[in-house]
């Protein structure tokens, strides 16, 4: 029998369709095979430095110089930004509609120079490299008073929207703080005010006792498949400790991170047989001052929880979802979770 269930987080609904219950097999039609590429043509490889733009940050081997080899991971603008840190932010009411002019930052961050290497191939030194690059630049970017929100994410797979081989994060920094991130601020502050706790440590405390949708945990860090996922087989790694900006973790919560993260990414490489997937980061923004919101951070400190969501892109979006933003999920996720639980690593 199906059931709606309701995405607390994301103010949303969705019909967990058991009656079109689909295993692992079922979504193979959207296996994969491993990306190679044209490695001569990618700029993004070792040595191919001076055919991107400048770097703005780079994890190196000690005494390389910027722009040349020896580095492990690497940061450079976007060559073709969906935004620019030189355009104004300007505000521009035309009649009745309205537009801010396209300030903001766009950078790529190559994760590693090998051109052949992807997320579930890497080791917990190159996933840590991969965290503390990007609380490097949300920290770095926090400092332009003008950006209110820098969203970081991960395309794996031409399915998910990955355009280049060779493994990368985006990073987009914005003049404004994106709706659905403004819907999971907004749903955890009403909880903190009804009930005095957060809502994501509630669900971390609840799912624990449970155990049916969790999937991993280590002393920081647990795995799990959400009670109300938009997607089958979508992926949480949650902090057990409150926290509500990303960029405070320490180097061994940072390790625990990579420990969990790998070990999300290699099951469900392993259950799905490499599936597209976007990795999101959700953390809190830049504290400013809003005009006309003037407690928008209020105690955003205790009722705000970072965490980051793997989307497998496996299911269609289709009329329903577009039209009414509810969800039909054919993996309920309690089955998704015990697949994921028992494939060996």
């Amino acid at each position: 029998m199906s059931e709606l269930r309701y995405n607390h987080l994301k103010d949303t609904w969705t019909i967990i369709a058991e009656e079109r219950a689909r295993r692992p097999h079922d979504y193979a039609t959207h296996i994969h095979e491993e990306e190679k590429g044209d490695i001569s043509l990618c700029p993004f490889e070792y040595g191919n430095e001076d055919k991107t733009p400048p770097e703005i940050f780079a994890i190196r081997e000690p005494g390389t110089l910027p722009n040349t080899p020896g580095w492990k991971v690497r940061v450079i603008p976007n060559k073709y930004p969906a935004v620019r840190i030189e355009t104004p932010p300007d505000r521009i009411g035309e009649c009745f509609y309205d537009k801010v002019m396209g300030f903001g930052a766009h950078e790529v961050i190559v994760e590693t120079p090998d051109h052949f290497k992807h997320i579930q191939n890497f080791s917990k030194e190159e996933l840590n490299n991969m965290f503390l690059t990007y609380k490097e630049r949300i920290k770095s970017l926090s400092g332009d008073i003008r950006i209110r929100y820098i969203h970081i994410f991960k395309n794996h797979g031409k399915e998910a929207g990955k355009s280049l081989v060779h493994s990368h994060s985006q990073l987009i920094a914005l003049p404004k703080i994106p709706k659905i991130v403004e819907t999971q601020i907004n749903q955890s502050r009403e909880y903190y005010r009804e009930k005095e706790r957060c809502l994501i440590c509630d669900e971390i405390s609840q799912e624990l006792k449970e155990v049916k949708r969790v999937i991993y945990e280590n002393d920081s860090f647990v795995v799990l498949c959400p009670y109300a996922s938009l997607f089958p087989f979508e992926i949480r790694i949650v902090p057990k400790f409150h926290s509500h900006d990303f960029t405070a973790i320490n180097d061994q919560q940072l390790n625990d991170l990579s420990d969990a993260t790998q070990i999300a990414v290699n099951k469900l490489y392993k259950t799905l047989v490499n599936p597209p997937f976007n990795m999101i980061l959700y953390t809190s923004p830049p504290i400013r001052e809003i005009p006309a919101k003037s407690d928008y951070f209020y105690h955003i400190d205790r009722f705000y929880h970072w965490h980051i969501e793997i989307l497998p892109r496996i299911a269609t979006l289709a009329g329903f979802e577009l039209g009414t933003g509810y969800y039909i999920n054919p993996t309920p996720p309690e089955d998704a979770a015990k697949f994921l639980r028992e494939v060996l690593l």
